[in-house]
């Protein structure tokens, strides 16, 4: 069944759905070298185990790679793959690859677009085989496009690492006006206002850890939460959601309290998020 078809049956509309991929930090959370507390934690419970950040929107557009490899459903419907910026957490070249192994087995040549800062892109070519039918979008802040996937883009300056022509430069991205991605970003969010996202995926990567300016600790998440509230790019029914999150945060039924205060969560990998605060 269809994303589209799925909201209908339920009584939704037409809407959006998210399956989250992976919700973690760059090194996941528990880091594999790491014993502190909140380690121990997620290593523990069940389920609890984060992978890098990434999502599957409507079954047809992935937003990151870094998660690809542990995704529990096919991606064969995916038509677009959107990088944020060009850290390989973020954008593994990888599944690029093995996409082309799967559809040679299948003797079928299905088109796939790429879009992101051109950084990302160039990292991506060399694992795409000559005449492949992959098409390359660049993006840049202030870019609004309509994706081969059919949802429309618009990309805005991620506050992270702004200054490294290495890194993207990297993006923020407003999905169909339903959808906020934005991960891997500082406090200094664009000034995104318009009415309430369905979704707004936010960066909580320093947690308890004080805030480098490159990522949200959770005194600054609850400030961007607040502060897209009065913008009203939040409202009553938006599913605020904590991504990018690691052993900088505390272990979950405390980091999950701190999160409730601002009328945020976060789900654990695998969680399939619909229009309208359903969950699957």
């Amino acid at each position: 069944m269809m994303a589209g078809e799925l909201m209908c049956e339920y009584g939704w509309g037409a809407g959006v759905e998210i399956r989250l991929l992976g919700t973690g930090s760059a090194d996941g959370w528990p880091n594999p070298w790491c014993v502190c507390r909140s380690c121990a934690w997620a290593r523990e419970t069940p389920g609890a185990e984060r992978g890098q950040t990434s999502v599957l929107v409507d079954g047809t557009l992935l937003i990151d790679t870094g998660s690809a490899r542990r995704a529990r459903v096919p991606l064969h419907e995916v038509r677009t793959v959107l990088f944020t910026h060009a850290h390989p957490d973020h954008a593994d070249p990888q599944p690029l690859l093995w996409r082309q192994y799967a559809q040679a087995r299948r003797d079928v040549a299905e088109p796939l677009e790429v879009a992101g800062p051109p950084a990302a892109l160039d990292l991506c070519r060399d694992w795409v085989a000559p005449g492949a039918p992959v098409t390359w979008t660049p993006l840049l802040p202030g870019d609004a496009v309509r994706l081969a996937s059919g949802h429309r883009v618009r990309a805005f300056a991620a506050d992270h690492w702004r200054d490294d022509p290495y890194v993207g430069p990297a993006l923020l991205y407003s999905v169909d006006d339903r959808l906020l991605a934005a991960w891997d970003t500082g406090p200094r969010l664009p000034e995104v206002a318009h009415a309430p996202y369905d979704f707004v995926l936010l960066d909580c990567n320093d947690g308890l850890r004080r805030g480098d300016g490159q990522h949200h600790d959770l005194a600054a998440f609850a400030r961007t939460v607040a502060a897209l509230w009065e913008r009203g790019a939040v409202g009553a029914r938006t599913q605020v959601v904590a991504v990018a999150l690691g052993c900088a945060n505390p272990p979950g039924p405390e980091l999950d309290a701190i999160l409730a205060r601002v009328g945020a969560r976060a789900p654990f990998d695998g969680t399939v998020l619909v229009s309208g605060g359903g969950e699957r």
